[in-house]
């Protein structure tokens, strides 16, 4: 195997690619980055069995041949190179990387050891463009929930309806759904990894270009650029999302999300993040009363907002709260309140691309 191509270029792709590498995995292989060349391309992939990633450069000087490189030492390496052309070359189980004056030689793994990747068969693309995709993630991504216990939400439910794309997003106290339309005939409902959308939102480019998701029956691939990003899908049911998000309103709040964020940072200020002291709203009369009191101290504010409905008091989470308004991306919200004990709904002023829920703290 030999190839030959720009020290930049080969960095970018080991970099993303290391990010699905396994990290002190009982086959050795999937330590490494799967190297495969034929005339004019080099072909990398990576895999961590739950994840993984897959691309290609366009190079020089090339013979056909494969091996799989332990992916720290050839990550290291690569970036104190100089910045010039690097040679690649294999013989037998050893690899030289050869830059100007500097080389160095490698053992590593034979390729028959590593893994064949899924691959993407006769399934319909989801096409979209990567600016909305990654903000549909990151819109969601904050609800996931950490606990083990409750592995189906470590993920996100991705679902088509009648061309409408939905991601939702729940952790026990707090919900995320993300709506857009799409254009694709088949329904179908998945969970993806919170952890493999998370480094969708890395590896996908800031330029907003056309991407392609394609679903199996154990697998969701993301196509952009050169890249062909994989996971495995989750099993279990998740929740009910339609039937958690509360009907009607008793109260209507049309808020500006700033000054909202702002009130809550203030009066949070004496928040025990060990005691999980909430904060209480009082919602009235065009004024939004906000205040909290811990063993630290007393605090309280005030700011003048729409308020249509009937008068509501409620407690809630500072942190959750304030990610939710933080993600609406947004300079104004409708918050909807049916009483102490049901959840806060937050949405959009016009549509219902976003819907978020802060579950209340029961009031002492």
């Amino acid at each position: 195997m030999k190839f030959t191509c720009e020290k930049s270029v080969l960095l970018g792709v080991l970099s993303n690619l290391s990010r699905s590498v396994a990290v002190r995995s009982s086959v050795p292989s999937l330590e490494g980055i799967h190297v495969v060349v034929d005339s004019s391309h080099a072909n990398f992939e990576s895999f961590n069995l739950e994840f993984g990633l897959q691309t290609f450069l366009e190079v020089s000087d090339s013979e056909s041949g494969e091996i799989v490189v332990p992916s720290k030492i050839f990550l290291d390496i690569v970036k104190k190179m100089p910045d010039a052309l690097i040679s690649i070359s294999s013989e037998d189980l050893n690899l030289k990387i050869r830059c100007l004056d500097s080389e160095f030689s490698l053992p590593c793994i034979d390729p028959k050891d590593f893994p064949k990747l899924p691959q993407i068969e006769d399934e319909q693309p989801i096409s979209m463009y990567s600016e909305t995709l990654k903000n549909m993630i990151k819109q969601t991504i904050f609800s996931v929930s950490s606990d083990a216990e409750q592995n189906i939400h470590s993920g996100e439910l991705i679902e088509v309806e009648n061309g409408t794309l939905t991601i939702a997003a729940v952790d026990g106290f707090r919900m995320a759904v993300r709506k857009e339309r799409v254009d694709i005939e088949n329904n179908f409902k998945i969970v993806a990894p919170g952890k493999a959308l998370s480094e969708i939102l890395r590896l996908v480019p800031p330029e907003n270009e056309s991407l392609a998701i394609y679903i199996s029956e154990r697998y969701i691939f993301f196509k952009f650029d050169n890249y062909t990003f994989l996971s495995r899908l989750l099993d279990g049911n998740f929740i009910d999302y339609k039937s958690a998000i509360p009907s009607g309103c008793e109260t209507k709040i049309r808020v500006n999300v700033k000054d909202m964020i702002e009130c809550i940072e203030r009066v949070s200020v004496v928040v025990d993040d060990r005691l999980q002291s909430p904060v209480r709203g009082t919602f009235k009369d065009g004024t939004i009363f906000l205040s909290c009191a811990t063993q630290i101290g007393v605090s309280s504010d005030r700011f003048d907002s729409k308020i249509e409905g009937k008068p509501i008091e409620i407690a809630f989470n500072d942190k959750y709260m304030i990610e939710a308004l933080k993600n609406c991306e947004s300079d104004e919200v409708v918050i909807e309140m049916v009483s102490p004990l049901k959840p806060i709904k937050i949405l959009p002023i016009e549509g219902e691309h976003f819907t978020f829920l802060v579950l209340p703290v029961r009031l002492k």
